[in-house]
């Protein structure tokens, strides 16, 4: 019988799943593209050492900075800008290799950057490629577009990496861990600020479009109030006679006299055209034409030259569509006798 293995030695025997895997090889990817309004298009690939998880958050922050940079001075980005400002701040390399074939590479960024735009923000959308290999090995795919979109994951990484590092000083109190917090501090504060920026133009746009919006002829939506021509000849116009049984004149806010009104007509169910016509049909006129006819009442025989429109609408509080005939008047007749009228 085998002696009993001690305490020891079984703490010693670690599973290999469990082991802390070597990440002192791994590199973090950034393959930029820059399209400038000169139509030149600048392509950077270069790589970063990320023995560190939380390189991600590191190189996202200070992509964001760059934008934030742009937006602040001003200035459309240049391949040039972007290699300048990204390597004054971290150890970038030249990469000429493929990343999807090398083991070491464990994240890569695809960022494509554009002019300002109307915003004030350049133009910019971003892909996240993330995997591990190994038995518990995982990849991931994120995608962003729009600098507030960029700068709002880049804020979201910071904070998770600042996070961890606060953690890992207060209870290992290591040197390094140390230093890397308080750089971290300053990035995490330095995005917070910049997607307060980025926000607020996000803002500020949705603000711009809802004041057009309310300064723009309402579209009509599919299903509700909106007008179909019952004829598609565009020459062709109905006539009507009968009595005036409603009538009411509506001034609109630019000045626009509309006359609708109703009448009791003797020419059956069925208009020229083989459209089914209400006995009472809807009428409006426009223009100086309904200046002129808005003072004639109630009773009144007239003769209506138009066309007919059909109009679909929900009423309020039910969700099946309705449709009314409406006859578009353009010349209205009374006896020869009415002055005014013709």
């Amino acid at each position: 019988m085998p002696a009993p293995t001690s305490t020891a030695a079984v703490t010693d025997q670690v599973h290999p799943v469990q082991r802390q895997r070597d990440t002192s090889n791994d590199l973090l990817v950034l393959h930029l593209r820059v399209s400038e309004r000169t139509g030149v298009v600048s392509t950077l690939t270069m790589s970063v050492p990320a023995p560190h998880l939380d390189a991600i958050g590191w190189q996202l922050a200070h992509l964001a900075a760059y934008l934030g940079k742009l937006q602040r001075d001003g200035q459309d980005p240049t391949g040039a800008s972007a290699c300048e400002f990204l390597s004054s701040r971290t150890g970038w390399t030249w990469y000429p290799w493929q990343p999807l074939h090398d083991a070491r590479v464990t994240c890569q960024l695809d960022v494509l950057l554009g002019p300002l735009d109307e915003t004030g923000w350049p133009a910019v959308s971003l892909v996240v490629l993330e995997s591990e290999d190994g038995k518990w090995g995982f990849s991931r795919k994120r995608r962003r577009q729009g600098a507030a979109a960029v700068v709002a994951v880049a804020l979201e990484e910071i904070y998770g990496a600042h996070a961890n590092l606060c953690s890992r000083a207060a209870r290992d109190k290591e040197a390094e861990t140390l230093r890397r917090r308080d750089k971290a501090d300053g990035l995490l504060a330095e995005v917070r600020e910049i997607d307060g920026r980025s926000q607020a133009a996000v803002n500020s746009k949705g603000v711009r479009k809802a004041r057009a919006a309310l300064h723009r002829a309402a579209e009509q939506e599919p299903g509700t109030s909106a007008f179909a021509e019952l004829d598609p000849v565009p020459d062709r116009l109905e006539t009507f006679t009968g009595r005036i049984t409603e009538i009411e004149s509506r001034t609109s806010s630019e000045g626009e006299v509309a006359l609708l009104f109703t009448i009791a007509h003797e020419q059956g169910r069925a208009g020229t055209g083989g459209f089914e016509v209400p006995d009472r049909l809807r009428c409006t006129l426009r223009g100086e034409a309904a200046k002129a006819a808005a003072s004639l009442p109630v009773g009144r025989r007239v003769i209506a030259v138009g066309r007919l429109v059909q109009q679909i609408y929900t009423p309020k509080e039910q969700a099946i569509p309705r449709s009314l005939v409406v006859f578009d008047v353009k010349a209205l007749g009374a006896d020869l006798l009415t002055p005014g009228l013709s």
